[in-house]
């Protein structure tokens, strides 16, 4: 139960193509439209045929859609078209508070037992059962563990219960301040002022930045039951009320349950007049703030424009107009992610976009992470570098790399239809709902999209980009780490900014076509085993060069081929004298690009096609790995075979590295991640250096002739077992590994000395508090058990359940009962690697003043379970969910390859394990 923001900020073209939230909002004199309507039902767009629309005659609105997977769940949304911009002054924060009252006594639930009675339904707090709140929406999520008509009937009346059934007594209101106040610390974060500082620069006009939805600390202490019913009943009411439900049903029977459920639904005051979210003034010419934040690990530099604007409805049109600026924005980002990597570049990431902003203005920026002592440079570069594609523009070369990256985005939607997760159309509908838009099939969004990205031109690119920057006015913000005097740092921003602006731009030269190096492996491996596992359609191969491969077909993920690849030995072999080697190869390893092609290479390369190595070293392998395509297999295993036998090592990695280690570093002065990070997690294996992470100086003085010297080996010669999971070929793909991967030289594995297997935890259990001196002190305590390891895994998973059991007492007992805490961290850490070794944990961020309390109360608890066992219910409560994942997951590609698939030759007991595990 989270309070969120919605900014619409477009990762890669997804504003252009109309996929972003936001809605319009009517003006402050007007009333919720008694009666309103969708989106489609004025648009020239065609919505989605499978999804069914409705209305009851209160006004509420519903969207059905039947579909399949996950088999037997359905995914239900309540969406309350109100957030924290309809609270008044004396409210604010309550919205969001009122969506936690919700778990906390209605008519129907008793205060108390809602989350009990959700995981006797097999489902999951937090992840089953959940909601947020918004500036404009309040949403509610229920993840079903079955689509009996009972569970689907029973879902419905907790949705009605929300809506208009809410107890709001004043001692649950009581209870729950803690846990809110709670969550206000937790989220008061660096990046949240940052975020905060540059809304009320940009637009502190309009009532947005005084109504974010966590509210203040002093409405929050104060509030009485008064305020909550004057908000839930002027707001919570039939025509701003809609109901999603996807999933594998009958729609009849779920519209009829709709329609039971909430034909009494009724509101309970008068309509209010919409909030009046004030209007956009721009100041001309040149604009400057600064936000000082001594905790944040970095800088943050931005060039704004902004506009008034109120989108358009839904239309053919309104999804089309963005195209071209958006893709040339994304051509910028090329730009600026091959500048990030060349040395002395005096940043570490950048971005540049536009979008419509609270639907209230149209914004285009650009935003640099930098260091404070480069704030400057950075600038200059973002300032000079945005010029400089306004000036001249951009060549075919660069539109074509991220045309057929949309083209392909467009046609794997359409591939994949099918087999998407009922939670994510359920969220991509609301949202819909939300923001007044057509919800589209993908196939409809492909007929749409493909002729005007075909045949989008780099000068239409072009003049968009320049329409989108042509006001004359520019808003700069810096903010973060950076120390400048007050009062003369909007000065010093604005001169900066011009001297950067004086300099002159040329175009930039033409980046060089390269061809694919990694084509040819040699003769294709001989197959020399080859077994088929009938009860789990597994078929195992091995090469006569050593290496194995496992495979597995599927339709859970139509067009979908996930890869793994384990070899080596991993932290087994890291060396003692080197610590935190493997953490600078995490960093470096894909950013170093191959022998032939620089990562830049790799992006123009694969434009349009479906493959990916990602890379990390875990405790006995180092693993790569990425999903493809039928289509794209054969170059995926390419790539693969090219990172075994040629990575690049190139320096830019280095500096990219280093630049981010250096912000992660800063971020652990004022941050519980750096404690965590340097002094818990060594402790916890007994000071090996292969675990945590090592001081600034010691992980600097890492190279990568280290890091070579240490995975060459591994990565040449060491044990390889390769996995394939996904919508494939079972003949077409041993072919494909025998050209590529059976083709490598015979794989000869290292012995590891038994030593390397000894890890101990601490003799006896301990706790620790962590204060952290920040605008708002901070706590957290931490807590640890020695356990047990998961080489046996019917032990690991009694350990998981009993996990299971400890978080939900700690939600009772310390959230529930003592209000101590908003959320709490239980883990249980169970090695397959290093025999006897492993331990629970838990973590809270917590007042400083109750440290003492929250440590006490949770000593207790264990000793409770030390010394009263379980209850039968408990124990339910824990397996039921679980069981539910387990019957999901076994229809994902993702558990069959990571638990079974991966290491079915190397380790060939998980095989039985997955036959019992349910």
């Amino acid at each position: 139960m989270v309070p969120s923001f919605r900014f619409r900020l477009p990762t890669l073209l997804l504003a252009g193509l109309g996929l972003t939230w936001g809605g319009l909002v009517a003006a402050a004199t007007s009333l919720p439209d008694p009666q309103p309507t969708f989106a489609h039902e004025g648009s020239d767009l065609v919505p989605d045929p499978a999804i069914r629309y409705g209305r009851l005659d209160n006004g509420l609105r519903y969207a059905i859609r039947a579909h399949a997977e996950p088999r037997g769940r359905a995914s239900l949304r309540l969406l309350v078209e109100a957030g924290s911009l309809h609270e008044t002054e004396e409210q604010r924060g309550l919205a969001h508070y009122l969506e936690h009252m919700a778990f906390n006594g209605s008519t129907n639930y008793a205060a108390g037992t809602l989350v009990e009675f959700f995981q006797r339904m097999g489902m999951s707090f937090g992840g089953d059962t959940n909601a947020s709140t918004g500036f404009d929406r309040t949403l509610y999520l229920l993840e079903l563990a079955d689509t009996e008509e009972a569970t689907l009937a029973e879902g419905m009346r907790i949705f009605a219960d929300y809506a208009g059934e809410l107890l709001l007594t004043p001692e649950e209101i009581d209870r729950e301040r803690g846990v809110i106040i709670s969550e206000e610390r937790a989220r008061n974060t660096v990046s949240f002022r940052l975020m905060v500082a540059q809304m009320d620069f940009l637009f502190g006009e309009t009532l947005y930045p005084h109504r974010l939805p966590i509210g203040l600390i002093p409405v929050i202490e104060s509030a009485q039951r008064d305020r909550f019913v004057d908000y839930y009943d002027a707001w919570y009411r039939p025509e701003l009320t809609s109901i999603i439900a996807v999933g594998d049903f009958d729609v009849d029977q779920v519209e009829a349950l709709i329609r039971t459920a909430f034909a009494d639904y009724a509101a309970r005051a008068p309509a209010r007049p919409l909030p009046d979210r004030g209007t956009v003034t721009v100041a001309e010419g040149l604009r400057t703030h600064y936000h000082a934040e001594s905790e944040a690990p970095g800088t943050t530099v931005s060039i704004n424009t902004l506009v008034p604007y109120t989108p358009p409805a839904d239309s053919v049109a309104r999804r089309l107009e963005p195209l071209a600026r958006n893709f040339a924005h994304a051509m910028l980002n090329r730009r600026f992610a091959e500048l990030a990597k060349e040395e002395g570049a005096p940043f570490l990431s950048a971005s540049a976009g536009s979008f419509d902003q609270f639907d209230l203005a149209r914004r285009a920026y650009v935003s640099l992470s930098t260091q404070a002592e480069q704030w400057e440079a950075a600038l200059a570069l973002g300032e000079q570098e945005l010029r400089r594609a306004l000036d001249h523009g951009f060549d075919v070369a660069e539109l074509e790399v991220i045309r057929a990256a949309t083209l392909n985005n467009l046609e794997q939607a359409v591939r994949t239809a099918a087999t998407r997760r009922s939670r994510q159309l359920a969220e991509g509908i609301a949202g819909d709902i939300l923001a007044d838009n057509v919800t589209l099939d993908p196939a409809a969004s492909l007929a749409l999209f493909r002729p005007a990205v075909e045949a989008l031109t780099v000068e239409q690119c072009h003049a968009a980009l320049r329409e989108v920057w042509a006001p004359s006015h520019r808003h700069v913000f810096l903010g973060g780490n950076v120390e400048l005097p007050l009062a003369e740092a909007p000065a010093l921003i604005a001169a900066a900014f011009e001297t950067a602006a004086a300099v002159p731009v040329e175009a930039p030269p033409s980046a060089a076509a390269a061809a694919w190096a990694y084509t040819d492996f040699g003769p294709a491996g001989e197959v020399v085993h080859r077994e088929y596992v009938e009860d789990l359609d597994l078929t195992l191969v091995r090469f006569a060069n050593g290496v194995k491969l496992n495979l597995k077909r599927t339709d859970f993920d139509a067009g979908r081929i996930f890869v793994s690849a384990r070899v080596g030995d991993g932290q087994l072999s890291e060396p003692a004298d080197q610590p935190g080697l493997g953490a600078f190869a995490n960093a470096t390893f894909v950013a170093g690009g191959l022998g032939a092609h620089s990562t830049d290479d790799l992006v123009r390369l694969f434009a349009g096609r479906n493959v990916g190595i990602g890379f990390s070293v875990n405790a006995d392998h180092l693993s790569l790995g990425g999903s493809t395509t039928p289509d794209d297999l054969d170059l995926q295993l390419q790539l693969l075979g090219a990172r075994l036998t040629d990575p690049g090592y190139r320096e830019e990695a280095v500096r990219l590295a280093h630049r981010g280690m250096e912000q992660m570093y800063q971020g652990f002065r004022y941050t519980f991640n750096g404690p965590l990070a340097l002094e818990i997690a060594p402790l916890l294996a007994g000071g090996d250096p292969r675990f945590g992470t090592p001081p600034r100086e010691v992980l600097f003085s890492r190279t990568l002739d280290e890091v070579r010297a240490w995975m060459e080996p591994q990565l040449t010669t060491g044990d390889l077992e390769v996995a394939l999971v996904g919508d494939l070929d079972v003949e077409a793909t041993i072919a494909a590994v025998a050209r590529t991967l059976g083709a490598l030289p015979p794989r000869t594995p290292q012995e590891i000395p038994a030593d390397r297997y000894e890890v101990s935890f601490p003799a006896e259990p301990f706790a620790l508090e962590f204060t952290i001196e920040s605008e708002l002190p901070k706590a957290l305590a931490v807590f640890y058990w020695p356990a047990d390891d998961g080489i046996e895994v019917r032990q690991a998973r009694r350990l998981s359940m009993l996990r299971a059991v400890l978080a939900d007492r700690i939600r009772q007992r310390i959230r529930h009962e003592l209000g101590l805490v908003y959320s709490a961290s239980v883990g249980a850490t169970t090695s397959n690697v290093f025999p006897g070794y492993g331990y629970f944990n838990g973590s809270m961020d917590i007042d400083p003043g109750q440290a003492a309390a929250t440590i006490e109360a949770i000593r207790t608890l264990s000793h409770e379970i030390i010394t009263d066992g379980l209850t039968d219910d408990e124990i339910e409560r824990a397996r039921l969910p679980i069981l539910t994942s387990i019957r999901e997951s076994v229809r994902t590609n993702t558990y069959w390859l990571n638990a079974v698939v991966s290491r079915a030759q190397g380790q060939p007991e998980v095989m039985e394990w997955a036959r019992h595990r349910e």
